[in-house]
């Protein structure tokens, strides 16, 4: 083995641990991005952190990919218009890892995000990683960039990557599940939602007295806030993919409202939800966003997928925290009382606990109240 294999299998040792270690998502992604610059060289990235319910983006790190209205700019439209290298595309094919050049053909200006943010940032090839567990469920990603004129990233950067992948995919999601409180936030208990009403331009027109508490518990909120500048990223994530749900392809489509879940501050899930109003004789259509503390329900099913449990075992464990009884779970899911027992016994183990009162308090009683 050569130094840079042993380089390389020191960093890779060390990304492992820290996936491992239990650290918040922010700090984990700094720490992951500080390591692997040695093994895959960039000049900037974007490390996110997604819903995995509804493949949103919920928070982004970012380091020279332009400034505050770049991110804006990504998280309002771009993301939802370039279909190059999509991360939800990227974990439904199975794909971890995938280069820029590769899916565009070596015409990187095919790519929405190419043309109107890497591109004027002076920068250039991109590897982009999708970080899941189980099938489907999509915890974070990754966007490394190098500066124009540089190689792209070579085979063995890339098989590097996808090596780390499912580490990073199952650290994103212990992170995300058991979040460390910040000292020094404020955990008051109170369910009442923040309502934010925001014009064509994304100036915060109208609010009620909790969006600032809610503001606060999605991130650091900027003194221009009202003028939406500096405003948490998930604002603009649902607000993006209410635009996008305005020109419908289906029906379905049509129906839907942009919906996203985060774990805050506070240690809780809040959820986000986006509408738009209807135009009047005196005003224009306004978009609105309501932040409030996440049901039981969306609780247990959000930690349930973090856990790994299949669809069935969490239809079980819906009915399990109800109190339903064996004999109840069979009637409701038509299914055998000893298949029942099957599932639980194997939801025990994926949960590491022993029964169905610690079941419950581990799913949802110490993520409402962290």
């Amino acid at each position: 083995m050569n130094t840079r294999d042993l380089a390389n299998e020191r960093v890779f040792a060390e990304v492992k641990r820290l996936c491992l270690m239990g650290l918040d998502p922010t700090t984990l992604r700094q720490r992951v991005t500080e390591r692997l610059r040695r093994a895959v060289p960039f000049e900037g990235y974007v490390a996110f952190t997604m819903d995995p319910s509804s493949g949103l983006i919920t928070h982004a790190l970012v380091e020279e990919m332009g400034d505050e209205r770049g991110l804006r700019l990504f998280l309002e439209h771009v993301y939802f218009e370039d279909e190059v290298l999509e991360f939800n595309w990227m974990v439904r094919n199975r794909l971890s890892v995938g280069l820029l050049s590769e899916a565009t053909g070596g015409k990187l200006e095919l790519a929405p995000r190419y043309r109107e943010l890497q591109a004027p940032a002076g920068l250039g090839y991109e590897l982009r990683g999708a970080f899941s567990t189980g099938s489907t469920e999509l915890w974070g990603g990754l966007c490394l960039s190098r500066e124009k004129g540089r190689k792209d990233f070579a085979a063995r950067e890339v098989a590097f990557m996808r090596r780390i992948a499912p580490h990073l995919g199952a650290g994103l999601r212990a992170a995300t599940l058991h979040q460390e409180l910040h000292d020094d936030q404020d955990t008051d208990n109170d369910d009442a939602a923040g309502v934010l009403v925001l014009d064509v331009w994304g100036t915060v027109v109208q609010h009620n007295a909790a969006a600032e508490r809610r503001l606060r518990e999605l991130g650091d909120l900027g003194a221009r806030w009202r003028e939406g500048e500096d405003l948490p990223a998930p604002i603009w994530t649902v607000l993006g993919a209410l635009k996008r749900a305005l020109k419908p392809e289906t029906d379905r489509d049509l129906n839907s409202s942009p919906y996203l879940r985060v774990r805050a501050r506070s240690g809780r899930w809040l959820t986000l939800q986006a509408s738009r109003t209807e135009p009047t004789n005196t005003r224009p259509a306004e978009s609105v966003v309501i932040i409030a503390p996440a049901g039981p329900k969306e609780v247990l099913r959000l930690t349930a997928i973090g856990y790994g449990l299949s669809p069935r075992e969490q239809e079980v464990v819906d009915l399990a925290v109800r109190g339903a009884s064996t004999k109840q779970i069979s009637q409701a899911l038509y299914i055998s009382e000893y298949t029942v027992k099957d599932h639980l016994s194997n939801i025990f183990e994926k949960v590491g606990v022993r029964g169905r009162g610690a079941l419950v308090k581990q799913l949802y009683l110490n993520t409402i109240f962290p």
